[in-house]
């Protein structure tokens, strides 16, 4: 079990750091279910509600050919997987999580 702490200032890109980290952690698995294994906190409603629909906006982006491409790449690289590879896994992932 691994346990990462980020700590920083409004508008210094959180939402963007937590939202590749929890999906390279559950895109690492060829396994669409490997989602339900990782907990995300935040202090407030809203900064859940924000970091789940970002979340969700870049496995749809991702799944659908990136608009974001320094995202994509940055999963790419971080994954050792090819464009391709992570288009399938965040289609299978998104899949899993909105019939779950």
């Amino acid at each position: 079990m691994s346990l990462k702490v980020y700590k920083a200032s409004a508008g210094s890109g959180k939402t963007f750091q937590l939202s590749l980290e929890y999906i390279a952690l559950a895109l690492e698995s060829p396994s669409p279910n490997a989602f339900s294994k990782i907990l995300a906190v935040t202090f407030t409603n809203k900064a859940t509600a924000e970091m789940k629909d970002r979340i969700l906006i870049q496995l749809y982006n991702l799944a659908k050919g990136s608009k974001d491409e320094v995202f994509s790449q940055m999963l790419q690289k971080r994954l050792n997987l090819t464009q391709y590879e992570v288009e399938l896994r965040a289609a299978n992932t998104l899949n899993a999580i909105v019939h779950n």
